[in-house]
């Protein structure tokens, strides 16, 4: 397997198909920043949605709240 392939196969955790084993190496590149960068956008949404929730919590409780949610 060659290395973006390794790579991509690495971020996406589980094996790739068959199928793409036949793609260039670019276009593996490519998926793999790409699938990076919707990660990170998922994570950032994800972490802004954590924070505006916890505005809903009265401040006392936020900490107890974010032990929970394990942050």
């Amino acid at each position: 397997m060659s290395d973006p392939a390794r790579h991509l196969g690495d971020t996406l955790q589980a094996p790739l198909p068959e199928a793409f084993h036949q793609l260039p190496d670019t276009d593996l590149t490519e998926l793999h920043r790409l699938l990076e960068a919707a990660k990170t956008r998922r994570r950032a949404t994800l972490d802004a949605a954590i924070d505006s929730s916890l505005d809903f919590v009265p401040r006392l409780m936020r900490p107890a709240v974010k032990k929970a949610l394990g942050l």
